[in-house]
């Protein structure tokens, strides 16, 4: 998910019926306040802020994987690392 694109379903925290998301407010490269408002006006109402974060990868961008790769090819003897590079 880009930050900016919203792509998850918000819900009130209140009454558990859908929100929308009226604007977001970036407060660093891995957080975003997304304010939001209920749909179920008629019982709710509430507007609220979700904050929105980055928690860990499941899988890694493949530029730290290939970085981690050459850290430890470099720690090898060069016969090995000839051997693993063909």
């Amino acid at each position: 998910m880009i930050m900016g694109e919203i792509m998850a379903r918000v819900n009130c925290p209140n009454c558990g019926s859908k929100a929308i998301v009226l604007s977001t407010e970036k407060q660093s490269l891995q957080v975003t306040h997304w304010y939001s408002s209920c749909t179920n006006i008629k019982d709710c109402g509430a507007s609220f802020v979700a904050i929105v974060g980055f928690s860990h990868y499941l899988n890694p961008p493949m530029a730290t994987t290939a970085q981690i790769a050459a850290h430890y090819l470099k720690q090898l003897p060069r016969e090995q690392q000839l051997e693993l590079l063909q």
